[in-house]
């Protein structure tokens, strides 16, 4: 399937796969659809290097669904934008944890701002990421990064983000083609889907 992903976004990506969550936040229920995009290039190096079915290269999605919505209880998302993003983070934890990956700390809390001026909030996370048992390495894990940002919509919220490898075991890069970790350019990878993804058309 061909990416739904902004031009913005530099590169050739497909998607890694979708996964379905169900939270609460105030009276409502959300259910959160996260569609995962890998590199299509390097989605047979990544799928050798982790033990994950979310790559450790990876950018995502997320289209959120509130029952009942937040305009028929008198809601604004802007107006509970601090209780929902934390409750949106859990609930992406949950699911990369579910998938194996460890999330073992919230680095940063950060404000930003969209470009049509739409204020959100943007974690970034510290993360080890399960290694194949495959590989001719003694680790079992690698550090990573996950970004996530969170922005209110006319009726919902917007949520997009990435992880990234911070560092391989020496050899292993070669053994996998040549993989190349550039926590730089990820980022601003990241950085650009934040900054240009539409939320209702993100998912089609």
């Amino acid at each position: 399937m061909t990416s739904a992903l902004p031009e913005a976004v530099p590169g050739t990506w497909h998607r890694a796969g979708t996964r379905t969550g169900k939270s609460n936040v105030l009276i409502a229920t959300i259910t959160a659809e996260t569609t995962v995009y890998e590199p299509a290039e390097e989605a047979t190096s990544l799928a050798a290097l982790g033990a994950s079915d979310i790559p450790v290269q990876s950018l995502f999605t997320v289209d959120m669904q509130f029952s009942p919505s937040l305009s028929v209880v008198g809601v604004s998302p802007k107006s509970v934008l601090s209780t929902a993003a934390p409750k949106a983070r859990r609930q992406f934890v949950d699911v990369v944890e579910d998938e194996g990956v460890v999330v073992e700390d919230t680095r940063e809390t950060l404000s930003f701002e969209r470009p049509d001026g739409t204020a959100g909030r943007w974690y970034v996370l510290d993360v080890s990421y399960p290694l194949s048992p495959d590989l001719e390495t003694d680790r079992a894990t690698i550090p990573a990064e996950t970004n996530i940002a969170i922005w209110p919509t006319d009726d919902a919220y917007g949520m997009a983000g990435g992880t990234l490898p911070l560092e391989l075991p020496d050899g292993v890069a070669e053994t996998l083609g040549g993989l190349e970790v550039d926590p730089e350019r990820d980022r601003e990878t990241i950085a650009a889907l934040i900054r240009s993804v539409d939320p209702d058309s993100a998912s089609e």
